[in-house]
């Protein structure tokens, strides 16, 4: 699931569920994927004392990562919600263990697997939900920190103990139904919920909202800016900029980027046209 990971101006990564090293809550070391998920074993424990319980939901601030209006992962941009009231949807529901436990979520808490907590796509961080099991009528109430699953046809990532009480955890996944109960309230931008559909206002009219850009690399070289900036003029109607700034080693760079857009999907279609491209870089949704 995880982290394109994030602040409004800042996509942080998500992964597909972000955790770290077991041993050391919070320290986020590169994800090994060729290592499996997993159930805990018996030498595996939560990082609190006492036995955790359902969370009881409230309307808390949004947390200052994991809320981008918008991000890109594999080739797909997403919308937040500004605003998750009245949300319910039905889908397919994952679970995520082991092999995240004590690493971050993308709102930056720690991934603790005994806890109940869960991870969507959309729904701002944090809210809570309702989560049944439509086989069994089993309901589960869990807090949604982290982002993802980005796999297709599933809706929602819940913890390993979430998992578990819903009985499904041996199975992988179940058919679940999903009702929020407390979001962080609506500041009036971005896209909201409606009646069972998704809203999105133009990007124009969320004033608080970052512009949107597809970078399509960073070069040292100017020239090479330049040149590469020159052939997507050819390719693309939207406006192509070179702009230059230092890095974090204090090194000139010169990026080119498309856009101002004027909405994620046209930025996912330009994603997808970069990529059938060689052009030596790996193009990415980042915001000004």
């Amino acid at each position: 699931m995880k982290f394109p990971v994030l602040a409004a101006a800042t996509l942080l990564t998500l992964t597909a569920c972000t955790t770290t090293d077991i041993r050391s809550p919070g320290s986020q070391q590169p994800l090994d994927r060729s290592i499996p998920d997993s159930a805990p074993t018996d030498s595996d424990r939560s990082f609190t004392n006492g036995t955790p319980r359902e969370p009881r939901p409230k309307v808390e601030a949004k947390s200052r990562y994991g809320n981008p209006p918008y991000y890109e992962q594999d080739g797909k941009v997403y919308h937040v919600l500004d605003s998750a009231d009245g949300y319910i949807d039905v889908g397919v529901a994952s679970w995520y263990g082991k092999k995240f436990h004590g690493r971050r979520t993308s709102s930056g808490e720690i991934y603790d697997m005994y806890h109940f907590t869960a991870a969507h796509k959309t729904l701002p961080l944090p809210s809570y939900a309702r989560v049944t099991n439509l086989d069994t009528g089993v309901s589960v109430v869990v807090k949604v920190n982290d982002r993802g699953p980005f796999v297709k046809n599933r809706l929602i990532d819940l913890s390993y103990a979430a998992a578990k009480k819903l009985g499904y955890d041996d199975k992988g996944t179940a058919r679940v139904e999903v009702q929020v109960l407390a979001s962080p309230r609506s500041n009036g931008v971005g896209a909201n919920y409606e009646r069972g559909e998704l809203k999105i206002p133009p990007i124009k009219d969320q004033v608080e909202t970052p512009q949107l850009f597809v970078q399509v690399g960073a070069f040292s070289d100017a020239l090479r800016a330049d040149t590469l900036a020159a052939r997507l003029r050819d390719f693309f109607k939207q406006p192509i900029q070179v702009t230059s700034f230092k890095n974090n080693q204090n090194i000139t760079l010169n990026r080119v980027r498309i856009g101002p857009l004027d909405n994620g999907e046209t930025a996912e279609r330009i994603l997808n046209q970069l990529r059938q491209y060689d052009l030596g870089t790996t193009p990415k949704l980042v915001t000004d």
